[in-house]
Formats: structure tokens, C-alpha cells, sequence
């Protein structure tokens, strides 16, 4: 697929995105960006246990924190 067509279509994802959020109540739109935090904040979690196996949930639990709160990718 060349990019330009990769572009028209996350082009059009994102409208459809946008049009689906637009229906939303404000309680439905509260509770996806909670469902995606939790989801968000599990996948981390998980990376973090896997690099480091030996860490205690409280390192792991601080480890996310730290990751969200100074917004580092790396």
C-alpha cells in the first residue's frame, strides 16, 4: 500500500473516529478515557514486568507512575 493511500485511510479513521466520539454522552466519553487509561496504565505495567522480572509490584506500580507523571517514551 503506498502511503498516500495509508494517508486517505487514516484520514478517513479518523473521521469516522471523530463522528463516533461526537455521538458520545459526556458519562460515555468519561468512561472510554477511563477504559483506555486502565488500559494504557496495564500495558505498561506488563512491559515493566517483563524487562524486569524481579521487581515487586510496588516497583512496577512505581515505575508506571514515574513513566506517566515525566511522559518518557524511551
Amino acid at each position: 500500500m503506498s502511503s498516500l493511500a495509508a494517508t486517505a485511510h487514516e484520514l478517513a479513521a479518523r473521521k469516522r473516529q471523530v463522528a463516533i466520539c461526537r455521538a458520545m454522552t459526556p458519562q460515555q466519553r468519561l468512561a472510554q478515557g477511563l477504559r483506555m487509561n486502565r488500559t494504557m496504565r496495564s500495558l505498561l505495567a506488563t512491559g515493566f514486568r517483563d524487562r524486569h522480572p524481579t521487581w515487586t509490584e510496588a516497583e512496577v506500580r512505581r515505575a508506571v507512575a514515574n513513566r506517566i507523571l515525566h511522559a518518557c517514551t524511551g
